[in-house]
């Protein structure tokens, strides 16, 4: 509650850090050029963000839905340092991450008792080292779990080539929990819940949002999800499904594999080659049909060769030069291997580039049938069986879920003593949310030739009150009516812009209402839609049921001008219909 009041008394869009924005919107701005036009951001440097009230507010609306539905799954907050040990991300190869800001030791002159500089700490960029070591102090029984617990707070990453504004920051908000469990069984049923969780979450927010099968990258693990925002803004490549009836799986690029059987897995007429190194140095050469796209992930999934990442995306010139070297310990090319990789539609009928060396075939091996190549927009959905087709999405990832089994626990040797006495690992879970990442991809995906158009829960206020002359009696107690809504902020705009340039600053603000008091009509007061409407599960718009109630006892009538709907309703029950409109917002 006191927090509540606080944010009343201070969040405004009438601050220091803002300014009125201009009547038009420069050509092809950026999401985040609009939100720091607006003041809701400033950038300090690349990839590093300053909150300003407005953009505070926004991003704190959004960590109270987070936090509510984290709260009612009965998980535990918990509050990490942002400086973590390297001794714990060494324990779990994950020290040598280019991705890790590191902290030199300025102990003994930042150097090790043989004179060496010493770095020792990082910046936490995640925390699966940090919080499995907290853990393992607590629960070493079985009676105390299982466990969920996670933190709200600032993590870091070196990204070397920062963009697209709160999309991809060195220093960004996130959430990340985790969920410690006694076995597999155990493990998976935390896994489901904090999908279940994820979903109510991202309700929430009522955008579209796609649960994606993902690949689980450095984190690890055997299962995970991508979340995302649909929206062609998106970096993010997804297949759906198109039979949502009786499937409608989605996955993003790196995940899934297309369905080629029958006509779609007939013999390719060319192929086409792509040369890499192993990390033995032999020469790997992946054929795959022409006119598609080869996916590295399913390479390494096959575990027949281990590709050298050094050497995975080198021009074919390049490649093939090195190959044909010595290597660093003298070995000759003739002492070299060649492993060929064939994708399943490469067969005999199928014409294959002339081999770019002359090397002798008795070193040659060749697997075949493989699976090697990206789906592509019009494949069959492997998920259904053929039953439906492959669509492109595009989307912004927002939160990932894994499964981690006991990757972290054993190598940090966590663990507990179950029913029967005996120590076992703990069975593990993370799932995180990016936090500031969704302000700036709520913004991008709501907004429009005018401004920001956010929805109600999230928006730095709810309402907007413009008055033509000093507030009358009435206005003054409507006021107090509206501050008695705990659930709501608002604003009484006094600055000396017009009305005309008041109501555009509130909606290119993405003010989801604006309450207009003029003369004319009084004591009748206009309300006007900036936000959109999302209908129920049923399909209904609330508060349309109330207006057919109630609509002459208020004197509440619905117009339309020029796409905006519009409210008028007598001022002593404007209190009313405002939660009613915002609730469908």
């Amino acid at each position: 509650m006191l927090r509540t009041t606080i944010r009343k008394r201070f969040v405004s869009t009438q601050t220091p850090f803002s300014h009125p924005p201009p009547s038009k919107l420069k050509p092809n701005i950026t999401t985040t050029e609009l939100l720091t036009q607006l003041g809701y951001i400033r950038q300090a440097n690349a990839g590093l963000t300053h909150w300003l009230p407005l953009g505070l507010q926004t991003l704190r609306n959004i960590e109270d839905i987070i936090h509510f539905r984290l709260k009612q799954a009965g998980c535990i907050e918990v509050s990490l340092s942002s400086i973590s040990s390297s001794s714990i991300w060494q324990a779990t190869n994950r020290w040598e991450n280019n991705e890790l800001f590191k902290l030199a030791n300025n102990n003994n002159n930042g150097k090790d008792k043989d004179g060496n500089a010493s770095s020792e700490f990082c910046l936490a960029a995640t925390a699966e080292e940090e919080v499995t070591e907290l853990v393992k102090k607590y629960c070493k029984s079985y009676r105390r779990l299982p466990l969920i617990v996670y933190q709200m707070n600032r993590k870091y990453r070196n990204e070397q080539r920062p963009r697209s504004g709160l999309l991809r920051g060195r220093e960004f908000v996130m959430k990340d929990a985790y969920s410690f469990d006694i076995d597999s069984e155990s493990a998976l049923k935390s896994f489901e819940l904090m999908n279940e969780v994820y979903y109510k979450i991202f309700k929430d927010f009522k955008l579209d949002f796609i649960k994606a099968n993902a690949d689980s990258g450095s984190i690890g693990g055997d299962l995970s999800y991508e979340w995302h925002f649909a929206g062609e803004s998106g970096e993010d490549t997804l297949f759906v499904c198109d039979n949502t009836e009786e499937c409608g799986a989605a996955a993003n690029i790196e995940k899934l594999h297309p369905l080629r059987e029958n006509e779609q897995a007939k013999c390719a007429d060319e192929a086409s080659a792509r040369y890499m190194l192993s990390t033995e140095g032999d020469l790997v050469a992946v054929y795959y049909p022409k006119g598609r796209s080869l996916n590295l992930k399913f390479i390494e999934s096959e575990d027949l060769v281990d590709i050298d990442p050094r050497w995975a995306d080198k021009s074919a010139e390049k490649v093939l030069n090195k190959f044909q070297t010595n290597n660093e310990d003298g070995t000759e090319m003739q002492f070299k291997n060649v492993v060929r990789l064939m994708d399943k539609q490469i067969q005999p009928g199928t014409k294959l580039p002339d081999f770019p060396i002359d090397f002798s075939r008795s070193r040659m091996t060749t697997f075949e049938n493989l699976d090697l190549v990206e789906a592509q927009e019009g494949d069959l959905c492997s998920s259904c069986n053929g039953k439906g087709h492959l669509k492109v999405k595009k989307g912004i990832e927002v939160g990932h879920t894994f499964y981690l089994g006991t990757k972290y626990s054993e190598p940090l040797n966590a663990s507990y003593i179950d029913h029967l006495g005996k120590r076992k690992f703990y069975e593990m879970g993370c799932y995180g949310i990016g936090v500031s990442r969704l302000v700036g991809a709520i913004a991008d995906l709501t907004r429009d030739k005018l401004g920001l158009r956010w929805p109600a829960k999230i928006a730095p206020l709810q309402l907007s009150i413009i008055t033509a002359t000093d507030p009358k009696p009435q206005v003054t107690k409507l006021i107090e009516r509206l501050q008695e809504q705990r659930d709501m902020l608002f604003e009484v705009d006094t600055s000396t812009l017009g009305m005309g340039g008041k109501l555009m600053k509130s909606k290119k603000m993405g003010i989801p209402l604006q309450m207009i008091i003029g003369e004319n009509n009084f004591p009748l007061v206009e309300i006007e839609l900036r936000g959109q409407r999302f209908p129920t599960d049923n399909g209904e718009y609330e508060y349309l049921k109330k207006f057919e109630e109630k609509k002459d006892e208020w004197q509440w009538s619905i117009l339309e001008d020029k796409g905006t709907e519009k409210h008028l309703v007598h001022i002593d029950f404007a209190d009313q219909v405002i939660p009613l409109l915002l609730k469908d917002m």
